[in-house]
């Protein structure tokens, strides 16, 4: 973050545009029959890079620049446990393999938006409707408000 914070606005300009045209890639690849797989473990080199966010940031950017919602839905589901050889055990829900369901308000295959309008989450075999998602969310803004308001220690 402190060596983008001292970019002048020439790099700043310079990353952009390396990204639209990175960017603008995506559907040539697919097209090419490459493996487009969502997330990144590079969370540590980059300060903007929020867990849960993120991907719903990324699979949105997919569609904006000409994946279908269902190509940007796969490269977050199934493109990287296949890519690992772990469609077996991930990838679809059934009886024996691992298996995180988002439980949605609104169809992504219509708008890939839709995949914030979370109403229930299963993970690891617990059930959080939206009502203890809603509570985790106050919990988290209350711990986070209170650390901002923490003496700092020396």
């Amino acid at each position: 973050m402190q060596r983008a914070a001292k970019d002048g606005p020439e790099a700043i300009a310079q990353r952009h545009a390396q990204f639209e045209q990175s960017a603008k890639l995506l559907p040539i690849l697919q097209q090419q029959g490459m493996s487009i797989i969502a997330g990144t473990d590079a969370g540590f080199l980059n300060s903007f890079d929020y867990p849960g966010q993120a991907l719903h940031d990324e699979i949105g950017l997919y569609v904006q620049y000409g994946l279908t919602p269902q190509q940007a839905l796969q490269s977050a589901v199934i493109n990287g446990p296949r890519f690992l050889g772990k469609l077996n055990r991930y990838g679809s829900v059934a009886a024996g393999k691992a298996a995180d369901l988002l439980v949605l308000d609104a169809n992504p295959l219509q708008d890939i938006g839709a995949t914030r309008q979370i109403r229930l989450v299963v993970s690891r075999g617990h059930v959080y409707d939206r009502a203890a998602l809603d509570r985790m969310l106050a919990d988290i803004r209350a711990w986070v408000a209170k650390q901002e308001t923490a003496p700092a220690k020396s």
